[in-house]
């Protein structure tokens, strides 16, 4: 359980970087396009678009981010169906599900960007290859199967709605990656 725990908390500080350098490039991008507008009259050439696909990235590697906060959206209406005696083991069953659905939406991805790298297809604008972009849905969906495949598993490392929403501080980040608190001691 350990060792899936110390994979989660890994993968949250990957997808928070991933996002974080998506972020990055969508406002520059962004920002660039309007203060060339505001001082030449005109945008920069392809900014949008490419705003457009930091948006992308963000968006489906958030999904991820949003799962490791416990604070995604899960139908409730099905809750009170079964005995409270059930609930642990409908909790897994849950995880299990979700993890299986969110596993064969990777597949379809997966499939979907092969595709199109087949194909060639580019963007209209920018004229860049697109199964780039779209192989982050793949990516996105992979994280969260894996999450709550893990969920599944060790229910006790699932967290509370919220509870991991935070950004890591310097040393979480640093015994996450290294297994050492600040001081270089392993916990």
């Amino acid at each position: 359980m350990k060792f899936a725990k110390t994979f989660l908390d890994r993968l949250r500080v990957f997808e928070q970087f991933l996002c974080f350098t998506a972020f990055m490039v969508m406002a520059g991008a962004l920002v660039y396009d309007v203060l060339k507008r505001q001082f030449t009259g005109s945008g920069a050439f392809g900014a949008p678009q490419l705003g457009v696909i930091g948006m992308i990235v963000v968006s489906y590697i958030g999904i991820g981010l949003a799962s490791a906060a416990g604070s995604h959206y899960r139908p409730r209406f099905a809750d009170k169906v079964f005995p409270p005696k059930y609930d642990a083991l409908m909790d897994r069953i849950g995880e299990f599900g979700f993890a299986l659905f969110c596993a064969f939406m990777t597949f379809i991805s997966i499939k979907v960007s092969l595709e199109s790298y087949e194909l060639k297809d580019v963007a209209p604008v920018l004229r860049n290859p697109i199964w780039p972009v779209q192989l982050t849905l793949a990516l996105g969906f992979g994280f969260v199967a894996v999450r709550h495949f893990l969920y599944g598993l060790y229910p006790a490392i699932k967290p509370v709605s919220g509870e991991s929403a935070e950004v890591p501080s310097a040393e979480q980040v640093n015994e996450i990656l290294h297994g050492q608190d600040s001081t270089g001691q392993r916990p």
